[in-house]
């Protein structure tokens, strides 16, 4: 047989299967284009231009882009190699036919590789052509996240061309190798009648059932149990993994044991519909309860990654303000080289040399050392545990009064407190290091955010003001043998006049004359590297949620197109029985339902579960408060619903085509003449 004939035969077994094919290759082409555009911004001159980064934070965005482009490559690699295994399973009886119609398996090897280049080419090709246009756009896209000036120009970086095809080209090259092993081990008799064996009830696999149930409440348990910054990411770490395995073990044999004990329920199931439903929901999770798992999976993953995106890009100004309250920020331990005087004077020298105006100099001192805050306790920190261990920021009566603007009066055993681990109360005793004070009053959380450096901490914060010097002393002296209780000078202001150039030339003069001793920000390039991260974990979470919500409308697809032809000889024979139009449709209806929208339901109640945990992982990076992310969480899962739910109507359309219709009819009169009288030819 001729090679023309065979390449015939390939592109006409496309054009049959267009319904499976052609959207394998439109998600294959997306998923192209999606690590193109990642490989192409990572050799981008816009990013790193010589080696150099192109603006502030430029270097953290390409890591973020590096770890994405990874992520992509990985979870694409899997999900078109699921792909491709529907489409081949799709197609069992039509290669099945080919062996019967006298084909060699070297002959239906040349078929399937033709099939896999024309795949892989219209794929890779468009992904390209796709991402090189679309390259542009999303470099002035991530310049909006990162709040950077729009740049001038195209540039295709041939290296992320070549990086793509090779990576892709070796995907779907190992698709070709499982399709052939796929048809070397079977058996063309045994492909052309695989629909046709019959099949058992499930059972209960109870194992399986006990595994994934321990697992959830274990995953569970580690999210809402948490209530550390610390623990956050270690306990979220391992819940991540027993999450996962729950879902599969309980969509696989966890549904079956409720359709069971439903169907141990006499009086509900010797109902028409129920007893319909469910007997045919139990075949259907046999065979489905995987995809429906990994459809649960990848819609946390989408809504995981919008709640934390969304959080992250609509906290940031607000970081940026609580960490830096002024144009240019100055902090440094008070020693003989720091002293107040000197310190201001050789700011105010620095400022004038290079034409910064400070338009109100603001001065303020406070210790900084560490303890172990319990309810209204604080312990010396005998050792580093993280876990228990609270920043202490200690400021005498007369200071807090003159930075605060208040007239508050001490007498040598009261203090006045804040604690973010236990409640403030007028009157309380609390021991600091072992000595008892009264606690007067709790102070005012704006004259906090005033005072203090708001940096991001991991642990605790507690704030004592104190009489005078003297308790002062009495306190860091107690404080513990690893607490460090050095003074802290901090001075900020504000300057109408200031640029990169200015900053760098006064920050060079205070660094010539202080060293290490100091350090010095200006809010303006912070801000550039603070969206520069942020901004890259957005952009990077925006794709993987895009690649993620794809891959979902796939395996939906795919799973609709299976079911409609597996359920259209059921439903036929059901009518055959007697059952109305309308009780097919309507149970049709209801069975649909209840499979697509358990994985989204599923999904949902893992987000509201992982919601405190995540929270406080996200408050690693920033602040985040509970408001914010609670909107940010119902938005998004309102959003997700909405597209799942036009999902559902897309593709249930296709669904209801094919049981409804003649579809699976038309499939299978080409191939069941052969079935009855079939011999298994010699290869």
């Amino acid at each position: 047989m001729n090679n023309h004939l065979l390449s015939k035969l390939a592109i006409s077994g496309i054009q049959n299967n267009k319904k499976t094919v052609f959207p394998y290759i439109g998600v294959s082409a997306i998923t192209v284009m999606l690590f193109e555009i990642l490989r192409a911004m990572i050799h981008s001159r816009y990013i790193i231009n010589d080696s150099k980064p192109a603006f502030y934070g430029a270097n953290y965005i390409v890591i973020f882009l590096m770890i994405g482009s990874f992520a992509v490559a990985f979870f694409s690699s899997i999900f078109m190699f699921y792909g491709n295994q529907f489409v081949m399973k799709s197609r069992r009886k039509e290669i099945g036919l080919y062996g019967i119609l006298g084909l060699s398996k070297k002959h239906v090897t040349v078929v399937l590789l033709i099939e896999s280049l024309i795949e892989a080419v219209a794929s890779i090709g468009i992904g390209i052509v796709g991402g090189a246009f679309l390259n542009k756009l999303m470099v002035m896209f991530l310049y909006r996240l990162t709040h950077q000036q729009p740049v001038k120009g195209l540039e295709f970086p041939v290296t992320a061309f070549v990086e793509t095809f090779v990576f892709f080209m070796a995907v779907f090259a190992a698709c070709l190798i499982y399709n052939l092993f796929t048809i070397r081990v079977g058996k063309p008799i045994e492909l052309l009648k695989s629909e046709n064996t019959g099949e058992k009830e499930p059972k209960v696999k109870v194992a399986l059932l006990v595994i994934g149930a321990v697992c959830l409440a274990l995953g569970y348990y580690l999210a809402l149990s948490t209530s550390s910054t610390l623990d956050a990411m270690e306990r979220l770490m391992k819940s991540i993994p027993l999450v996962m395995v729950a879902t599969y073990a309980l969509f696989v044999a966890g549904s079956i044991f409720v359709l069971k004990l439903l169907k141990q329920n006499k009086k509900y199931y010797y109902q028409t519909k129920n007893f319909i439903s469910i007997s045919n929901l139990l075949f259907r999770m046999k065979h489905n309860a995987v995809g429906l798992a990994s459809i649960c999976i990848l819609s946390t993953g989408v809504i995981l990654l919008m709640v934390c995106s969304g959080s992250l890009m609509a906290l940031g100004e607000q970081n940026i303000n609580a960490m830096i309250k002024q144009d240019v920020m100055i902090r440094g331990e008070k020693n003989e080289d720091v002293a107040e005087e000197k310190y201001l004077a050789a700011i105010k020298n620095a400022a004038d040399e290079n034409g910064i105006q400070p338009e109100e100099i603001n001065y303020r001192e406070f210790i900084v050392t560490t303890c172990v805050a319990e309810e209204n306790k604080l312990l010396p920190l005998t050792s580093y545990d993280f876990n228990h261990m609270s920043v202490v920021y200690i400021m005498t009566l007369e200071d807090y009064n003159h930075y605060a603007g208040t007239d508050e009066i001490l007498n040598s055993q009261e203090i006045l407190r804040y604690s973010d681990k236990s409640k403030d109360e007028s009157g309380d005793v609390v021991s600091i290091f072992g000595k008892d004070y009264v606690e007067k009053a709790a102070i005012d959380t704006d004259a906090i955010d005033v005072i203090f450096d708001s940096t991001m901490t991991l642990f605790g914060k507690e704030v004592i003001i104190v009489p005078d010097e003297t308790v002062m002393s009495q306190l860091i002296d107690n404080s513990g043998l690893f607490a460090d209780s050095s003074k802290t000078l901090y001075v900020g202001f504000d300057s109408k006049k200031i640029d990169d150039a200015q900053f760098n030339a006064f920050k060079q003069n205070l660094n010539a004359e202080y060293g290490d001793a100091i350090s010095v920000k200006y809010k303006q390039q912070e801000r550039s590297f603070f969206y520069g991260i942020l901004g890259g974990a957005f952009f990077v979470g925006i794709f993987l949620a895009i690649l993620f919500l794809i891959e979902t409308v796939m395996i939906i697809y795919y799973k609709q197109m299976s079911e409609g032809f597996e359920d259209q000889k059921r439903f036929k024979i059901l009518s055959n029985a007697g059952l109305t139009e309308k009780e097919v449709k309507q149970t049709i209806r209801n069975q649909v339902r209840i499979i697509f929208f358990l994985p989204v339901g599923t999904a949902i109640i893992h987000m509201l579960v992982a919601s405190k945990i995540l929270r406080l992982f996200m408050n690693m990076l920033v602040m985040v408060d509970t408001l914010t992310f609670f909107l940010a969480t119902l938005a998004v899962c309102l959003i997700f619903v909405a597209v799942y739910t036009l999902v559902y109507k897309m593709t249930s359309k296709q669904y209801y085509n094919i049981v409804y219709g003649a579809e699976a009819e038309v499939r299978d009169s080409k191939i069941n003449f052969y079935n009855a009288n079939a011999v298994e030819p010699e290869y």
